[in-house]
């Protein structure tokens, strides 16, 4: 699995119009857990692991710490922050060989697959950073 920066895609009148659905229908949900579920967690990390189906979606999730996504399969996903955030939503682009992407601590989101095929990935949460 190699480092490359995400590649995002441009979002179609069609598919804003199914994010901004999504947002409207989900406005009121609490926070929840980050993915599936957790792997491993010791004091340094946690190690969650993300399987969503096409048209599934994760948990409206805080990312309290930084984390890193190696993502091994899928085609397309949508992060979606709550409307009120002020933030837009972005569609990445898995690449066929995967990827491995760091991400800051302050995000709020929902992850929802927009593609074709299983989205998989595994997070690593560093606790002590």
């Amino acid at each position: 699995m190699r480092h490359t920066p995400p590649e995002f895609v441009e979002i179609t009148p069609e598919l804003r119009e199914r994010i901004e659905k999504f947002r409207a229908e989900h406005e009121g949900d609490p926070i929840g857990k980050v993915a599936n579920h957790v792997l491993f967690e010791d004091e340094n990390v946690r190690i969650w692991e993300m399987k969503l189906a096409p048209g599934e979606h994760s948990d409206l999730h805080r990312h309290d710490h930084d984390y890193y996504l190696v993502i091994d399969s899928g085609d397309l996903v949508a992060g979606i922050p709550p409307k009120s955030s002020g933030m837009d939503a972005f569609v990445g682009k898995v690449p066929a060989q995967g990827n491995t992407v760091a991400v800051p601590k302050g995000g709020v989101e929902w992850a929802l697959n927009v593609g074709k095929k299983t989205y998989h990935e595994i997070l690593i949460e560093l606790k002590k950073r």
